[in-house]
């Protein structure tokens, strides 16, 4: 069985895909992560997914290795796109932003098979509806210091759960992994699966 290759140096997606895989193979994609906001956020994710799997493709076709890689990039979405927190006054304004109000949340993956070069590209969307905060809310949230890596500056996963009123679609999504899209996609392109 091909060896799984995950381009990301995420702990959560290291997880994540750590429950179902044994021995998965990490591999940081050190790419710029260029964001343009005319770009719709599907796009903007699904690019910044390929190139990471691009760019571990590289490394790895070099070394005449075998695998499939997995790269994934979510962000955001609230009238434009929102990535990491550049400060904690970014993540203070970006979750005050949010209070009260209906985002979305994109997560853009690629999977490459090295040898046979068979390359899907896909996105999961989630609908996250966030809770009225008050500035005394989101300064507790913030001294977790969770916010720092999260597109959006918050993690679900985490304390950012009492942030959220609700959810419509994958919640593995908002935590940076769409697991039943990525096990669609296997099934159906790879002949593998996580169960």
């Amino acid at each position: 069985m091909k060896k799984i290759i995950l381009a990301s140096k995420s702990p959560r997606r290291i997880k994540m895909l750590s429950k179902y895989l044994e021995n998965i193979r990490v591999i940081s994609a050190d790419i710029e992560e260029n964001v343009n906001n005319n770009d719709s956020p599907q796009t903007t994710t699904m690019k910044i997914a390929f190139e990471k799997a691009a760019a571990v493709y590289d490394i790895l076709n070099e070394q005449n290795e075998d695998g499939i890689i997995i790269s994934a990039d979510t962000v955001v979405y609230l009238d434009h796109i929102m990535g990491k927190p550049e400060s904690y006054e970014d993540a203070f304004d970006t979750l005050k932003y949010l209070s009260g109000k209906e985002h979305s949340v994109y997560t853009g993956i690629c999977i490459w098979d090295i040898v046979s070069n068979v390359k899907v590209v896909d996105f999961e969307e989630t609908t996250v509806v966030f809770n009225h905060l008050t500035d005394e809310d989101i300064r507790n949230y913030l001294k977790t210091k969770e916010y720092a890596d999260k597109a959006g500056s918050y993690g679900i996963q985490g304390y950012g759960e009492l942030l959220v009123k609700k959810i419509d679609g994958c919640y593995t999504n908002v935590v940076g992994l769409p697991l039943n899209k990525l096990n669609i996609l296997l099934k159906k392109h790879f002949s593998r699966s996580l169960l």
